[in-house]
């Protein structure tokens, strides 16, 4: 054993100890990097992608503060919530010399005590001064500078304050330390140039306030995002806490220094004893918990390969960051030898980052003479993928055919409510090696209730295109680019984890490629688990994410124990996707589930015959998706290659509630064409007496991510509007309102989850006097409404979020109500209404279901004819309660469902909904809106589907109840289309 070998390691240890105790004051990790942004909205963008800044560490993130009373206090608080650590950079302008005006600075400094309440305990405050007239001078900012620190102290005594930037010259230091400003500030900010100045200006102040941390001002950002980790690496090197730099960039720009967040958060000290050789310059600092470094080389100019070679024969275990996402990559070619360690780096960025392990001290006391020339040599992603792609060539040839019974559940969520629809297919499903599958729909389940009509109706089939190449596969050109990620734990299976993307990281124009992530067995290298994403989709489906699960299966079928005997199959899918349907985000929740599983069955071919003769509705995987498989008039099955994108349906029913004279029949049609006349766009026509609505949509306008189209909406009858003010019911204030109205939609799909709507929208308003109105009462003046709505919708993993606002103006307003009404106010002829929410469906085995929605309403300048509405048609639906009887200007609640299959006959979801409502109008003060309703589904005759709901008020002014009913009947082929195509042969 070497003892000389053991002596650097003594004086790293020592140097830890010491630096930690002097950095105590400092901020937690070395090297620290902040940016400067003159908008945070920037940096909050910024934050944002796949690597992020969490826990404790630190990047600092400065924006411009004036305390004139126009800074925003919530930017702390959104900037912590991105993962930065927030620095109001503030800059005074009272007058110089601030004694001679100090009402303005009193001005300010409550500016600044507002700005900071509430800031967090992470947050930093920079005081500047920019005199608005008269010179600045040393003294006087010493003074503003005291002022200002104990404002921010008694506003938040967890905040930092620190002062500049400062020139970085010897006197403006010893001036302003001269003044007793060193207990009122916890650091200084120096400018940044000249740099030996600045140097300087450190040493001075290590001099007059030993420990106080010095901040670089900000530095002009490089062309090269990376060369920020050499240049915050070089600041701490020179002795300053926090280097800072003029933000230029997107999340992309502002991951290298994410990751130095990241590595070098906690007791991190500069290491100069192991400086790796092989770079232009490098900086090596190193953790006191576990003495492991973290290195940070530039690369020679144009260099092609990085050597970096440590004089360590301890090190071991390298790791390379990537910069973009803070991965760590193994390094394949190390060589560690009894002279050292090399690191090689191909094809490197301007600056690297590697991270490097040290022997514990149990390893170094077995540490023999001689070290092995190369550690263990790590599995290459290449070579992962290239044993599981012979493990599945070789599963392509154990199951040459399977048969199996799959079940497949869509769940259906327009908006955020909790009224989801799910339909389920069910039957057998034949899959045989390069020809895909056949799956009959034996089964038919519309929320629960099974289909009992003699042939399942064949609905129009909404579908991603198919990827133009799958991931994971051999082809002839390379569309995807694979990185191991390291390793995992998958339902106790040790796993690869490695991801994968388009080249390019997005797919080409005109084809659809996935990225995601696959889970390898390290012992067996199957699949377990395969999550992606579909990029480049085109036509109604918005957005595409599956996560399949492996399970391991025996010969016959059953489930196994994971070997290499065992047979593999994803016999369970789950996943998302987002429809484009008439203007409206609908997520569709899939689970596909396989069962009772045969794999090489004899009697293969004559079991699918079997299946091809029967009435079954079948359907084919093609290359141009699921297609059914229609019978000829000899019987025989073929691919229909076009399929009816139109329905027809039969509408009946009636709905009443308290505000009706009369239960109002329900009686009509509805069309419904996601393809109306092969042009792409979607029509809905629904007319069922007395409403009418009818849709117009284009989804994917001239083949980009927006959607336009128009709704009209119409109602023959009024509704009775009553007033329920102070507890009690006025009726000789009662009216009946008639509206229409018609809508214009835009909106853009923004991402894979988040979608922005536009909808201008007109309105017409007819009043008229009820039975109990009184003579007195003067009825407001049939208007016409416009308004500009803008929505934000979040669908992700079945959590629903919505955020919208509109602003509404009526053509003309006059004075309404009984003389001397003091509800009337000419400034509510424009108004302001937004609303949010949050909700999510829970499916359940067996047809069970549980919803649940948060919902917030409020707006400004709201009257009786534009408050919220709780009745069936208004703004939230509160079982039980009719419209028109309960009116506020703000409300907050939940709805609530749970919904069970009885026998496929029959299902139930029993609902609550419980809004708090709050008007000063009519006396509401947090009232409870409350109501339980019963909804169930059932087949019908004739082939019909039956849905009711029932619902009673149980808390608040409701009263009465209120039901509806409603049969609907498809048709798959109306007589007129049958007639069209007997004409056509």
């Amino acid at each position: 054993m070497r003892p000389n070998r053991f002596i650097p390691l003594a004086t790293i240890l020592f140097a830890v100890l010491i630096a930690s105790a002097a950095s105590a004051a400092g901020p937690p990790c070395r090297p620290c990097a902040g940016i400067h942004v003159e908008d945070p909205a920037t940096a909050l963008a910024a934050l944002q992608g796949e690597l992020t800044v969490d826990g404790e560490a630190r990047l600092y993130v400065s924006w411009p503060a004036e305390v004139d009373g126009t800074a925003d206090p919530s930017v702390f608080k959104s900037l912590g919530d991105g993962g930065a650590t927030p620095w109001a950079s503030v800059t005074f302008r009272t007058p110089a010399p601030a004694l001679d005006h100090l009402e303005t600075l009193q001005q300010e400094l409550d500016a600044l005590a507002a700005l900071v309440s509430g800031s967090g305990d992470k947050a930093h405050v920079q005081i500047g001064w920019q005199p608005s007239a008269g010179s600045w001078t040393v003294k006087d900012f010493a003074y503003l500078v005291k002022r200002a620190a104990v404002v921010v102290t008694g506003a938040n005594g967890d905040a930092r304050v620190l002062v500049g930037p400062l020139w970085p010259d010897e006197s403006t230091l010893r001036t302003f330390y001269a003044e007793d400003t060193a207990a009122y500030v916890d650091g200084v900010v120096l400018k940044a140039q000249p740099s030996g100045d600045a140097d300087r200006a450190r040493e001075v102040l290590m001099e007059l306030d030993p420990g106080k941390p010095a901040v670089l001002d900000r530095q002009a950002w490089p062309a090269e995002p990376s060369t920020t980790l050499a240049m915050a690496a070089d600041g701490s090197a020179r002795g300053f806490s926090v280097v800072f730099f003029d933000f230029a960039g997107d999340a992309a720009a502002l991951s290298p220094l994410k990751l130095l967040a990241r590595e070098f958060q906690g007791d991190m000290s500069l290491d100069p004893y192991t400086v790796p050789t092989g770079g232009e310059r490098a900086w090596t600092f190193v953790r006191g918990e576990d003495l492991s470094l973290r290195v940070i080389a530039e690369a020679p100019r144009g260099s092609e390969r990085l050597e970096l070679f440590f004089d360590d024969p301890q090190l071991r275990s390298p790791r390379i960051f990537s910069l973009d996402d803070g991965f760590e990559g193994s390094v394949f070619d190390q060589r560690r030898t009894a002279q050292g360690l090399t690191v090689p780096i191909d094809g490197p960025r301007a600056v690297s980052l590697v991270k490097v392990e040290r022997m514990s001290a149990a390893e170094l006391e077995g540490l023999e003479e001689e070290v092995r020339v190369d550690d263990t040599r790590q599995m290459p992603v290449e070579e992962i993928l290239r044993r599981l792609q012979a493990t599945e060539d070789d599963q392509s040839r154990l199951i040459s055919r399977y048969t199996a019974r799959n079940v497949l559940h869509l769940r259906f969520e327009l908006g955020t409510g909790t009224g989801g629809v799910e339909a389920s297919f069910d039957g057998p499903f034949y899959f045989q090696q390069g020809e895909g599958f056949d799956w009959a729909w034996e089964s038919f389940y519309f929320n629960g209730v099974k289909w009992r009509g003699e042939k399942l109706p064949e609905i129009p089939i909404l579908q991603p295109e198919k990827a133009a190449v799958l991931p994971l596969t051999i082809n002839f050109a390379k569309q995807y680019s694979y990185r191991l990620r390291g390793t995992d734990d998958v339902d106790g299976r040790d796993c690869w984890v490695i991801d994968f993307e388009p080249l390019d990281g997005q797919a080409p124009e005109g084809e659809s490629l996935f990225q995601g992530t696959v889970w390898v067995d390290r012992e067996l290298y199957v699949r377990v688990k395969t999550r992606k994403q579909q990029l480049g989709l085109e036509g109604e489906v918005l957005s595409n994410d599956e996560t399949f699960f492996y399970t391991p299966l025996d010969a016959q079928g059953q489930p196994t124990e994971w070997s290499r005997d065992a047979y593999y199959l994803p016999t369970r899918v789950v996943g998302q996707q987002v429809w484009s349907v008439l203007n409206a985000a609908v997520q569709v929740e899939r689970e596909s589930l396989l069962s009772q599983v045969r794999i090489n069955p004899e009697d293969f071919d004559s079991q699918r015959e079997e299946t091809m003769a029967s009435e079954a509705t079948m359907v084919r995987d093609t290359d141009e998706g699921l297609r059914y498989l229609v019978k000829d008039e000899e019987g025989n099955r073929f691919v229909q290659e076009e399929f009816d994108t139109s329905r027809f349906f039969l509408a009946g029913g009636v709905f009443y509630d308290d505000g009706q004279d009369f239960p109002i029949p329900l009686a009509g049609i509805n069309y419904l064409d996601f393809d109306y006349k092969d042009t792409g766009s979607q029509v809905n026509i629904f007319f069922a007496g007395a409403f009418l609505t009818a849709n117009i949509a284009k989804p994917r306008v001239f083949g980009s991510n927006w959607d336009v189209g128009a709704n009209l909406n119409g109602f023959a009858i009024a509704f009775g509007d009553e007033l329920f003010r102070d507890d009690q019911e006025v009726p000789e204030e009662e009216i009946d309102r008639r509206q229409q109205s018609l809508s214009l939609f835009a909106g853009v799909q923004i991402g894979q989850y988040t979608k922005l709507d536009f909808t201008f929208g007109l309105q017409a308003l007819d009043f008229s006097t009820a039975d109990d109105t009184a003579e007195a009462f003067i009825l407001p003046e049939d208007t016409l409404v416009s308004s500009f709505q803008t929505e934000l919708i979040y669908s992700r993993s079945g959590y629903r979020f919505r955020l919208g606002g509109s602003y509404e103006s009526r053509s003309d307003w006059e004075f309404w109500g009984l003389p001397g009404n003091t509800d009337f106010n000419q400034e509510q002829e424009d108004y302001i209404k937004w609303q949010a929410s949050l909700g999510k469906t829970w499916w359940l085995p067996k047809f069970t279901k549980f919803g649940i929605e948060l919902e917030h309403l409020n707006g400004d300048d709201l009257d009786r004819w534009s408050k919220y509405d709780f009745g069936t048609f208004g703004d939230a639906d509160v079982s039980g309660y009719q419209n028109g009887l309960v009116r506020a200007s703000e409300a907050s609640g939940f709805h609530t469902t749970f919904g069970i299959g009885i026998g496929e006959t029959f299902q139930v979801e029993i609902e609550g909904d419980a809004l708090w409502a709050t008007d000063e109008d009519t006396g509401l003060e947090d009232e409870l809106l409350a109501g339980i309703g019963l909804e169930g589904t059932v087949m019908g005759p004739w082939e019909t589907i039956v849905n009711f709901e029932v619902g009673v008020p149980v808390a608040g002014p409701g009263e009465g109840f209120s039901a509806r009913i409603v049969f609907l009947k498809l048709y798959d082929d109306p007589w007129w289309r049958k007639k069209g195509k007997k004409d056509k042969d």
